[in-house]
C-alpha cells in the first residue's frame, strides 16, 4: 500500500490525485491494525484528497472473523475500548461516493432497492450492518460472471448467502 501512495505523490509530498479506498481494512493479516492507521493518517493529512469508504469486513462481526478484534487486544493489552473505537470509526465511513458524476463507487454493489443516490444517503450506516436489506447489498453484492452479465438482471447471491448478483441491465 505505501508502494502504490509513493507513486502518487509528487515532489513536495502531496498527493498528485485524489485516491478512493473502497473498505475491507481489517483483513490484511498481522498489519491490519498498521494499514487502517496509515489510512487514518493520509485522511487526516490530505483530507480533500483520500476518501475511505466502509467495506463489508468494516463491522463487529467480520472485525471477529478476521481476527482484527484479536489483534487490536494483543497488541494494546486487552483493552476493549480501542477496538470499539475502531468499530465507531467504521460506522461513521460513507458506504457510497460519487466520483464526478461519472461513476458510483460502494465496496460491494448495487441493489434491486437502489433507485437514485439519494436511497444511499437515506441509509443509517452508524450501525451493524443487518444480514439483509439494501445496506447489505451495497457491502455485499457482486456482479454476475461475464458470460451471464447481458441476461442476469438481479438473483440470489448464492455464495455469500446474503444480497444479490447483478448484471448489465440493472447496473444502466
Amino acid at each position: 500500500m505505501i508502494h502504490m501512495f509513493e507513486k502518487v505523490v509528487d515532489n513536495r509530498g502531496l498527493p498528485s490525485t485524489n485516491m478512493l479506498f473502497l473498505g475491507d481494512y481489517v483483513d490484511r493479516g498481522s498489519y491490519s491494525f498498521e494499514v487502517i492507521i496509515f489510512l487514518y493518517a493520509l485522511k487526516i493529512n490530505f483530507p480533500n484528497e483520500i476518501t475511505l469508504l466502509r467495506g463489508n469486513h468494516e463491522s463487529v462481526a467480520m472485525t471477529e472473523h478476521f481476527t482484527f478484534r484479536e489483534e487490536i487486544l494483543r497488541k494494546f493489552r486487552s483493552d476493549e475500548s480501542i477496538f470499539d473505537s475502531f468499530i465507531e470509526s467504521f460506522e461513521c465511513m460513507p458506504i457510497a461516493a460519487d466520483v464526478n458524476g461519472d461513476y458510483l463507487c460502494m465496496h460491494g454493489g448495487i441493489s434491486p432497492e437502489l433507485n437514485s443516490v439519494e436511497d444511499i444517503n437515506k441509509i443509517d450506516r452508524f450501525i451493524e450492518p443487518p444480514l439483509h436489506g439494501f445496506f447489505c447489498d451495497l457491502l455485499w453484492s457482486d456482479p454476475c460472471a461475464d458470460k451471464d452479465a447481458r441476461s442476469c438482471k438481479f438473483t440470489k447471491n448464492l455464495e455469500r448467502e446474503c444480497a444479490y448478483k447483478f448484471g448489465l441491465e440493472p447496473v444502466k
